[in-house]
């Protein structure tokens, strides 16, 4: 059996060497790296490989993942479902139309106003890997959260948008975090990320909740994903919003995290 890994160099040296150490460990691996490959079509015909997976979502890693969906050869996570889960427009609008509970959103020309006194300006389309940096004014008890690299994007650069995501602020006391591998979910909170920016300082494994379980199914379905991370707020009325939906998860935070992620590859490629 052979599985080729798609991902990016960030990815393959900081995510996943003990999952490709292992993986190797039980079939044969062969990797693709989206700063070192070149696409051509003549590439579609040369695929021995009996399942692909991606950790990455760049336009020459989707480039590539389109070629292998030409083939027979099945692709977790596909381009349609990393297109859908890095647009957050888009994400949210197939959410919504899904029956998933998301934050009131609006793109909007930049210097129009969404229709919500709170909120938080995301960048559009989620492609690269960064820091998040926020801006955070409160004013006449309304907060507004800007992050910097939504505001640069807008205004230059290779995207030069010209638009904001906005999303309605939640304020919630925890930041629920819901990994999906297959059909295993795996819970966890920690302290949003404007409260302390170290993540994994107060992250804790949870039993599961029976309403995230049945939104996350929801939502990995609505946008086409197989492995993902999704993050959650929870209002003070007690209502959870869907945040964000990662299709690139640092699934190392799981215990095993790595051998559960390879052993359902395996069974899938078995398929």
């Amino acid at each position: 059996m052979k599985i080729g890994f798609i991902s990016d160099n960030y990815h393959l040296e900081k995510k996943s060497v003990e999952f490709v150490k292992y993986l190797k460990t039980k079939v044969e691996v062969s990797l693709y790296i989206e700063e070192s490959f070149l696409l051509k079509d003549s590439l579609v015909s040369d695929f021995e490989e009996d399942l692909f997976f991606v950790k990455a979502k760049g336009e020459l890693a989707l480039g590539l993942i389109k070629l292998i969906e030409k083939t027979s050869i099945p692709v977790i996570n596909s381009s349609k479902g990393i297109w859908n889960a890095i647009h957050r427009f888009l994400n949210s609008m197939l959410m919504e139309k899904a029956g998933v509970p998301v934050p009131d959103f609006s793109l909007n020309p930049i210097g129009v106003v969404p229709p919500f006194t709170d909120y938080i300006i995301k960048n559009i389309v989620d492609r690269k890997v960064y820091a998040f940096a926020p801006k955070i004014e409160k004013k006449n008890g309304q907060i507004h959260v800007k992050d910097e690299r939504a505001l640069n994007e807008a205004v230059g650069g290779e995207e030069n948008y010209r638009y904001y995501f906005y999303q309605q602020f939640i304020k919630s006391k925890w930041e629920y975090k819901v990994y999906g591998i297959g059909e295993q979910l795996f819970f966890y909170k920690q302290l949003p990320l404007l409260v302390n920016p170290n993540k994994t300082e107060s992250r804790q494994k949870i039993e599961d909740i029976q309403e995230l379980k049945e939104i996350a199914f929801k939502a990995m379905e609505a946008v086409d994903l197989k492995i993902a991370s999704i993050d959650f707020l929870k209002s003070k009325e007690g209502n959870y919003f869907l945040t964000d939906i990662n299709c690139c998860p640092n699934f190392n935070y799981i215990k095993n995290g790595h051998k559960i992620v390879a052993d359902y590859l395996i069974e899938e490629a078995k398929k």
